[in-house]
C-alpha cells in the first residue's frame, strides 16, 4: 500500500481533478482522481473492481455520491486503508431528505444553487464541468441515487478507519443522513465530524483534511 498516495472520488456531475492545483498544495501527496464518468459508466457498485489501484492507497476521499458507491462496497476495503467521506450518504430518498421526483428534475446548475458556500468562481466552474456530462449520463447517477442504499450487512469486523464528515449547512446531504449511519458508529475505528458553518462544496473542507 502506498503510504505517500490519496485517491479522490468524485460526486455527481463532479470532478474533483479541477481543483487538482489546491489539492497537490494543500496535501504534498501523489494523487489518484476518480471522476463522475469513471464512478458510474459501468455501474458505481463496480467502480472499485474497475479500478484496482485504489486499494493500493492509504487513502481515499469520497464526496457525496461517490461514498454511496464506497459503502456498497465495504466488504472490499483493505482494513489498513483510511476513507474520509465527506457528506455522506446511506440513503438518498430516506426520510426527511429527498423525493425521488425532486432527484429526477435536478441539473447541475440547480445542485449548484443548493451548494450555498460555494464561491460564485468556483459554483460556475463546476457547473460548467458538470455539463461535459450528456443527459443520460447524468440520469444515471440520479438514479443510482433514487434506487440504491449503504449496504451495512457486510461490514469488516477487523476495524474500520473511517471518517464521515457532514456540513451543517449541508442542503443537499441534509444532516438527518447521519441517523442512517448507526449500524457503522457502533463499529470499531468509525469517527464523525459535523462542522457548523459548512455545506456541500468540497473546497470547504480542504481546511478540515488538513487539520
Amino acid at each position: 500500500m502506498n503510504a505517500s498516495e490519496m485517491t479522490w472520488v468524485s460526486g455527481w456531475a463532479s470532478d474533483i481533478s479541477i481543483w487538482e492545483d489546491e489539492i497537490y498544495d494543500r496535501f504534498p501527496l501523489s494523487h489518484r482522481f476518480v471522476d463522475y464518468w469513471d464512478l458510474v459508466s459501468d455501474s458505481p457498485d463496480n467502480f472499485w473492481d474497475k479500478n484496482p489501484r485504489i486499494a493500493e492507497s492509504q487513502t481515499v476521499v469520497g464526496w457525496s455520491m461517490a461514498t454511496l458507491a464506497l459503502l456498497r462496497n465495504l466488504h472490499k476495503k483493505p482494513a489498513e486503508q483510511k476513507w474520509i467521506l465527506i457528506c455522506p450518504i446511506a440513503d438518498f430518498c430516506s426520510k426527511g431528505c429527498w423525493k425521488p421526483s425532486a432527484v429526477r428534475a435536478a441539473t447541475p446548475a440547480s445542485f449548484a444553487a443548493l451548494m450555498g458556500d460555494a464561491p460564485k468562481e468556483g459554483s460556475e466552474r463546476w457547473v460548467e464541468n458538470a455539463m461535459r456530462y450528456s443527459p443520460q449520463q447524468l440520469a444515471a447517477g440520479l438514479d443510482y441515487l433514487i434506487e440504491k442504499k449503504a449496504d451495512f450487512a457486510k461490514i469488516p469486523s477487523n476495524g474500520l478507519n473511517i471518517e464521515l464528515i457532514f456540513g451543517k449547512e449541508d442542503r443537499i446531504v441534509p444532516l438527518a443522513q447521519k441517523e442512517l449511519f448507526a449500524p457503522l458508529l457502533a463499529q470499531t475505528g468509525v469517527k464523525i465530524t459535523v462542522c457548523e458553518n459548512l455545506g456541500h462544496w468540497l473546497q470547504g473542507y480542504f481546511t478540515i483534511l488538513g487539520s
